[in-house]
């Protein structure tokens, strides 16, 4: 039921930013309110409150989010509350998240490699994606010291292995093969 609920939702949503033309104030707006939301536990209170009234709640949202927050974000919040509301929350992002990137032709890619990458490499990374999948990147890069070199990519399901330890790996299975 909850899912079905935050489809319906998820769609108005999406229909009416996409109408007035803020999709992009709503999928930022919904980011930055869902790391509040992770991140501090009186805000947490706040969205599950049920002495607040929605109007109130859509009130304190748009002037505590002031230009980060976006007035349909804090109408749909308004609608939230008891021990529901956070997952309503979490469940109404992600599906608008990813409505939003397939609206946009973005892929999500994870990257890990063994050291930093400077600005000029991070670019020229995301450049050579972007062109191998005809898709805007949304890239997150984490380092894993432990990899000695090459990168690890996760494109939405897809994993692609490119480090010296798989290289190493796979030539040890076809050496011991043979």
């Amino acid at each position: 039921m909850r899912k079905h609920t935050a489809k319906h939702l998820t769609e108005a949503l999406y229909t009416v930013s996409e109408s007035n033309n803020v999709l992009d104030a709503v999928y930022n707006a919904l980011t930055i309110l869902n790391e509040l939301v992770r991140t501090d536990s009186q805000f947490r209170t706040f969205i599950q409150s049920k002495r607040i009234t929605g109007e109130d709640k859509t009130k304190i949202l748009n002037t505590v989010l002031g230009e980060f927050g976006q007035p349909l974000v804090g109408e749909l919040v308004s609608h939230f509350e008891g021990s529901q509301a956070l997952h309503q929350l979490q469940d109404v992002t992600n599906l608008f998240n990813h409505r939003y990137k397939v609206g946009k032709n973005i892929v999500s890619v994870e990257g890990t490699v063994a050291s930093e990458l400077d600005e000029s490499e991070i670019v020229s990374l995301k450049s050579s994606l972007s062109s191998a999948l005809d898709k805007t990147i949304d890239l997150s890069l984490k380092v894993d010291e432990s990899l000695v070199g090459g990168i690890r990519l996760r494109i939405e399901n897809t994993f692609l292995d490119a480090t010296v330890q798989n290289q190493l790996y796979t030539l040890k299975q076809e050496l011991l093969q043979s």
